[in-house]
């Protein structure tokens, strides 16, 4: 008895090895998170009970896993994790722990691997990178019920921005004093992520959160996943939102990655049913999958209209036609750009706020065999000003409507910046990334993007005396100058993937609720999907009926309507100079 005791202790426990951390190479994606693969390389299954740090990396980044040594016999970010452990006083004196590094954009499945969340069956990678995470496989194993066992992987990553961490990797020789702030920043994540992981006497955790995930065979995998759904929302009007989502657009078509029919475009809400650049580029580019003016519109009289109950549909009944219109679109896509109006709070009168259009466009999930389908709502990059302050000001105070709401904000791309000045571009990245990197880990500034002297009004600079086909020529080859520029400052992939993870999550994180809420108490669906949000859900107002109207004809039983024309009429009549 006392053999097995010590046996089953043994077994959950990190063993005291003669080197702390081994360094063993570049490894795939498929062979980080399979563990059948962890002895294959050392023949020994003494290799699976090891810890392991893993380092995720992308082409893009400046730091690899071999290129930044200092005197060290290993790879500055592995001397980094040992100089991390070193400053715990209730960690073991010796960690046995082996060191992988993993590119994640080495290929399509690799990709994939990196971007799925840990209940997906990947990695979590987060959007800004390089990462690290620790990984660690129980000795004990999980069955089905049906004669399958697995292992669950315990996997913690640690809880820094990516630019702090390549900085501080790719610091040079004389910028030591610079880097202490950011050294002692990431040491202090990475050991904190060592504590979620293992107890003082190097023993297994249990993970601070259900949303794990037993590992089966890799080949369980679907190559074919739905759309990877994105909202874009600015922190004012004219801030450049249509311009980014074309932006985006045309880097993921030059990347290589995504051809035309791959892609989508849809501006679900509008208050301008003019022909914008992003169609016109939409279409110049074969994206056929473009839908410029959605099915709600804020068209002259329509907010003073609804709330009167003239024009004759829900808020429920208009954002149920924008989920229809996304989903539709979706289909066979890898990226639907959902494009938002004005402010996040447009809308916000006729309950089709941005946060509620976003939530009604997201991916349609099965939560439980037993509770049917919920929304799970799309991620949003919120597109801000220049500046450094103002800025950062605006993108919290922005962020937080959608956060009231429930729907994930992934971070920020700023527009319109300097070149020059006190405000110029790198000035203001400096100081705005090293916010996010203090207080906003988890989630990224992606980008900064220049106000180009050549680009500014570009369209409203257009030669009169061009035919509409010419002028329409210059504004294309203006938006081509545009995307090239915008792919200089923005890693798309990496706001992708953050889109992918957080989508992955929020899935996870509901899936566990309400199979355990289901299992607990059985509540009917409805019930089930109200209790989605840890937030009150909002209530959106509805078309009133009103004494005086009652002999106009109802429709579906919420009041009478009147056609747009008409509305439009008496608001012109009355004044009116828009929505």
């Amino acid at each position: 008895l006392l053999r097995s005791l010590c046996t089953s202790d043994i077994n959950n426990m990190v063993t005291p090895p003669s080197s702390s951390i081994e360094y063993c190479g570049d490894i795939h994606a498929t062979k980080a998170i399979n563990p059948s693969q962890w002895s294959q390389k050392y023949n020994a299954e003494a290799s699976i009970s090891k810890a392991r740090v893993i380092l995720i990396y992308g082409s893009w980044n400046r730091v690899t896993p071999t290129n930044c040594r200092d005197d060290y016999d290993v790879p500055r970010w592995v001397a980094l994790v040992k100089d991390a452990l070193s400053t715990r006083n209730d960690a073991p004196s010796d960690v046995e722990c082996m060191a992988f590094s993993v590119k994640a954009d080495a290929d399509e499945e690799s990709l994939d691997i990196c971007a799925d969340g840990e209940a997906a069956g990947g990695l979590g990678a987060p959007s800004s990178l390089p990462a690290l995470l620790f990984l660690r496989l129980p000795a004990s194993t999980t069955s089905d019920g049906e004669g399958n066992s697995s292992r669950e992987v315990r996997l913690e990553h640690v809880r820094t921005n990516g630019s702090a961490l390549e900085a501080y990797l790719t610091r040079s020789d004389d910028d030591v004093p610079s880097t202490d702030s950011r050294k002692n920043l990431v040491v202090s994540s990475v050991a904190e992520a060592w504590s979620r992981l293992f107890d003082s006497k190097g023993r297994l955790l249990p993970p601070q959160s259900k949303i794990g995930r037993a590992i089966t065979a890799i080949n369980n995998r679907k190559d074919d996943g739905p759309a990877t759904r994105l909202f874009i929302a600015g922190d004012r009007s004219q801030v450049g939102k249509s311009s980014i989502c074309l932006g985006l657009l045309g880097a993921l078509l030059n990347s290589g990655r995504y051809a035309p029919a791959d892609l989508a475009y849809i501006k679900p809400a509008t208050q301008c049913e003019q022909t914008q650049l992003v169609e016109e580029f939409c279409k110049h580019k074969g994206i056929t999958s473009c839908v410029p003016v959605g099915p709600i519109v804020y068209f002259k009289g329509f907010t003073r209209a609804f709330l009167k109950g003239e024009v004759g549909e829900t808020s429920e009944q208009l954002l149920q036609k924008a989920s229809d219109a996304v989903d539709k679109l979706a289909r066979n896509k890898k990226v639907v750009i959902i494009d938002g109006v004005g402010y996040p709070a447009v809308g916000s009168i006729t309950g089709t706020d941005n946060a509620s259009v976003a939530k009604a466009c997201g991916r349609s999930v099965n939560l439980t065999s037993s509770a049917g389908t919920a929304r799970s709502p799309t991620p949003v990059l919120l597109i801000g000003k220049s500046g450094v302050g103002d800025a950062v000001d605006s993108f919290n105070i922005n962020a937080t409507y959608f956060d009231h709401s429930n729907v994930p904000v992934i971070g920020a791309i700023f527009n319109k910046l300097s070149l020059d000045g006190f405000y110029s571009l790198p000035k203001c990245k400096e100081a705005v990334e090293m916010y996010f990197d203090k207080f906003q880990p988890d989630r990224t500034a992606f980008g900064f993007i220049p106000e180009i002297p050549s680009l500014k009004n570009a369209r409203e600079d257009l030669a009169a005396d061009l035919s509409e086909k010419d002028q329409l020529n210059q504004a294309l080859e203006t938006a081509e100058l545009f995307v090239e520029e915008f792919s200089r400052h923005v890693n798309v992939e990496r706001v992708v993937n953050a889109a992918k993870q957080a989508t992955a999550k929020y899935i996870a994180e509901q899936t566990l609720q309400s199979s355990s809420t289901t299992s607990e108490s059985k509540r009917s669906f409805a019930e089930i999907e109200n209790s989605l949000n840890d937030l009150p859900k909002s209530k959106h107002p509805r078309p009133a009926t009103t004494p005086e109207y009652k002999n106009i004809s109802s429709i579906n039983g919420n009041g009478f309507s009147l056609t747009r024309e008409q509305i439009e009429g008496m608001a012109s009549v009355a004044g009116a100079a828009g929505g």
